[in-house]
């Protein structure tokens, strides 16, 4: 419990939060707490799955969801159009430990090679998420009064060390049970071509393809996201009208390369606030992953992500943006001020190189 102790703490007090205690205060707020327990549970074990509820608040609200939280399961209940939808969250996290576990990017025990970075992909990650999600499932949430007979969805995100540093291509792979391979065609077109994944061996078995398992029918989709975290919050903040002084943000990743023979993604980094850069909306990291064989499938884009992805009669996992800027993944560098203009530009500069080494590193690993 001291590591979410120490995220809140910090959070609380640290003059380089202040944009994201701010903007996490305005959408609490506006958020009621059928349980009873959030702030007790948000300044102890509960930290990372409560701040992935505010987010969540802020991204159904962005896309005009009429929120009802009067019931204490599922999360909530969101509406528009017509169509009512029950969204329970969860998150996946580290295996719980007697010491300090610090949130780590890249943890001790990351993959070192090439085949060790594949086998975490394919299996270990899989496993991480399949356990909460088939968790989830297995409470039958669609056989409560009050959410029988509508769409239920299951959000997550992954606070696993490292979690946040992966796209949805991490959990598409075991909700559909299928692994991807691309190749170029005498024309130099790329090919995609989907093989079928039968079990995930890793700390465990479990068997793949989470959307064919008994009863996954009654889950119309899975709402994945990778930011729904304090640095998202401070963004907000920081690009808006809870701007600090005591802070500059430079944020850095990898974004959706339109190129439709693109294998990698494109590097970015840039100063939050810059006007010559999008404005962040909420819905930025987020993907709804459609059930194809849902009982009560959604309308496309209705959940207001910023990404979806549906499969395709070819048997492949199809991608479709929302944002022409969407992001796969991000980091963000907070500096304290005063840091002069100079400082800024070599970060960004410093941050576009690292990326680029790992892409490139990342490219040498598949040829």
């Amino acid at each position: 419990m001291r590591r979410f102790i120490l995220k809140f703490l910090k959070t609380r007090d640290d003059s380089l939060m202040a944009p994201a205690r701010s903007t996490l205060s305005e959408i609490a707020a506006t958020m009621s707490d059928p349980d009873g327990n959030f702030v007790q549970q948000f300044q102890t074990h509960g930290f990372d799955a409560r701040t992935f509820e505010l987010y969540l608040h802020a991204l159904f609200t962005e896309a005009g969801h009429t929120l009802d939280r009067n019931h204490n399961r599922p999360d909530f209940l969101i509406s528009r159009g017509g169509l009512t939808v029950a969204v329970e969250a969860v998150t996946a996290n580290p295996t719980p430990r007697k010491d300090y576990q610090p949130y780590k990017l890249f943890p001790r025990d990351s993959p070192r090679t090439a085949e060790e970075a594949m086998r975490f992909l394919k299996q270990e990650v899989a496993i991480k998420f399949g356990s909460p999600l088939y968790s989830k499932m297995q409470k039958k949430y669609w056989t409560l009064p009050h959410v029988a007979g509508k769409p239920f969805v299951i959000a997550i995100e992954n606070f696993h060390g490292g979690g946040l540093n992966l796209s949805a291509t991490s959990i598409s792979q075991y909700l559909f049970g299928i692994d991807h391979r691309h190749l170029f065609d005498d024309g130099g077109n790329l090919v995609v071509e989907g093989n079928a994944i039968l079990k995930h061996k890793g700390s465990k078995v479990i068997p793949s393809n989470f959307f064919g398992l008994p009863d996954a029918h009654h889950v119309s989709g899975i709402l994945f996201s990778n930011a729904g975290t304090v640095p998202k919050f401070g963004r907000i903040g920081q690009q808006g009208h809870y701007r600090s002084t005591a802070t500059r943000m430079v944020r850095s990743g990898t974004c959706w390369d339109p190129n439709p023979n693109a294998i990698s993604p494109q590097v970015f980094a840039y100063e939050v606030g810059d006007l010559d850069m999008p404005t962040e909306p909420w819905r930025d990291g987020s993907v709804f992953i459609h059930n194809p064989y849902a009982l009560h499938p959604l309308p496309a884009e209705w959940i207001g992500a910023s990404a979806k992805e549906n499969l395709s009669e070819g048997g492949t996992v199809v991608a479709t943006m929302t944002d022409p800027f969407h992001v796969y993944a991000s980091t963000t560098t907070l500096l304290r001020s005063p840091a002069s203009d100079r400082h800024v530009r070599k970060c960004i500069a410093d941050q576009i190189n690292v990326l680029r080494l790992s892409q490139a590193m990342g490219e040498s690993w598949r040829s």
